[in-house]
């Protein structure tokens, strides 16, 4: 990992609102099997963010998991994104 992704990892982990995804979660009871009382708490949500981040850097990709994702976009940039929902539609498969 360059110095500059790792940068970049460490200002997302700076200002992305941790917190806010922890109260969804626990509206919602959105529970991880990992999590110790089933919700996740925010040092979870964070140390499973810093994991997605560096994995998607490592093998240049998205990856995902318990409503996070990671997205490494070649040498251009890197994001998080906590997703509530989303849907999409193979055009192959919608009637016409």
């Amino acid at each position: 990992m360059t110095e500059k992704q790792q940068n970049a990892i460490d200002e997302i982990m700076d200002w992305f609102d941790f917190e806010k995804v922890a109260k969804v979660m626990s509206v919602l009871e959105w529970k991880w099997v990992t999590a110790e009382e089933g919700v996740p708490s925010v040092g979870e949500i964070r140390q499973c963010a810093r994991k997605l981040l560096k994995q998607g850097i490592e093998q240049k990709t998205t990856i995902a998991t318990g409503g996070l994702r990671a997205t490494y976009f070649h040498d251009e940039y890197v994001k998080l994104e906590f997703i509530i929902e989303e849907m999409d539609v193979i055009l192959d498969n919608v009637k016409q």
